[in-house]
């Protein structure tokens, strides 16, 4: 540990001397003579931008095995997820480095679940059950049991309110780091039915929150005013207002639920990649 924090340390003043040397220009390329420092993004700079993200994740059984099992019991015999977001943005530099800004945003899912309680496993070597013999077998499949089958589609807008904050990276106007925080409000829509059989039955879920989210992430600038962003959600609070309804049933069962929760990240997606340039002072 010690080693590793020594060779952090060095590799910290390493750069910085660099920086000094064959790299001053590389790093103070867009440095600001008149004020005597670098500012990564001038005040009064206005910016349009837009940032987005995809993940795919999928666990499925490959030669007719029952796929992706957890402690032995939870068993994914079939999943798929595609999640996704985009979010144009327009920002307003209240003061050099400091934005202040508009994003909408709109995410969403698509999720294939098959999901089991496997207890062949535990309870199947308790009972001693022999997988050869046909009566056993026909137990030991009983033990797997079906927990949830489920198509789910989920749409989701919403509009935030953001305040950037970005530290020029070893004095650069080209790299920086930021840390960001949005008041956001969101409505969704959720429709769910049995994979199988049964798709008539279909599930409609609402959802309303209100929240604050933090997060943190680098940047990346250009010449021309262009710049790349990579952000990672750190955490959020929020309060959510959920109404479902089951649509097939008489009258409309419908039920209501309200929460309030504090969490790492609120965002299904991790990493964000973003781009924004500027469109006048």
């Amino acid at each position: 540990m010690k080693k590793l924090l020594f060779a952090a340390v060095a590799l910290f003043v390493s750069v910085q001397l660099y920086a000094q040397g064959p790299l001053h220009n590389f790093f103070q390329r867009f440095e600001d003579p008149e004020k005597g420092k670098v500012a990564y993004i001038k005040k009064g700079t206005k910016t349009l931008g837009i940032r987005g993200g995809y993940r795919n994740l999928n666990a499925a059984g490959l030669a007719g095995g029952d796929g992706y099992s957890i402690l032995s019991l939870l068993n994914i015999g079939s999943g798929q997820a595609q999640l996704w977001n985009v979010a144009p943005k327009f920002d307003y530099f209240v003061a050099d480095d400091l934005s202040l800004g508009v994003r909408l945003e709109y995410s969403g899912y698509l999720v294939d679940t098959d999901l089991k309680l496997d207890f062949r496993d535990i309870l199947g070597g308790i009972l001693d059950y022999d997988a050869s013999d046909p009566a056993d077998a026909e137990a030991l499949a009983a033990l797997n049991v079906q927990v949830s089958s489920r198509h789910m589609v989920h749409h989701k807008g919403g509009l935030s309110i953001v305040s950037r904050k970005y530290l020029s990276f070893f004095g650069s106007s080209m790299f920086a780091v930021f840390g960001e925080a949005a008041l956001f409000g969101s409505y969704g829509v959720t429709t769910s039915h049995p994979r199988e059989e049964n798709t008539e039955k279909i599930r409609y879920t609402n959802t309303l929150q209100l929240g604050l989210k933090v997060a943190g992430g680098l940047a990346v600038r250009f010449r021309d005013g262009s710049t790349v962003t990579a952000s990672i959600p750190l955490f959020g609070a929020g309060f959510t207002s959920t109404a479902q309804d089951k649509a097939w049933l008489n009258a409309h069962n419908k039920a209501r639920m309200n929460a309030f929760n504090v969490s790492r990240s609120l965002d299904f997606l991790g990493l964000q990649i973003g781009y924004f340039r500027s469109i006048g002072q």
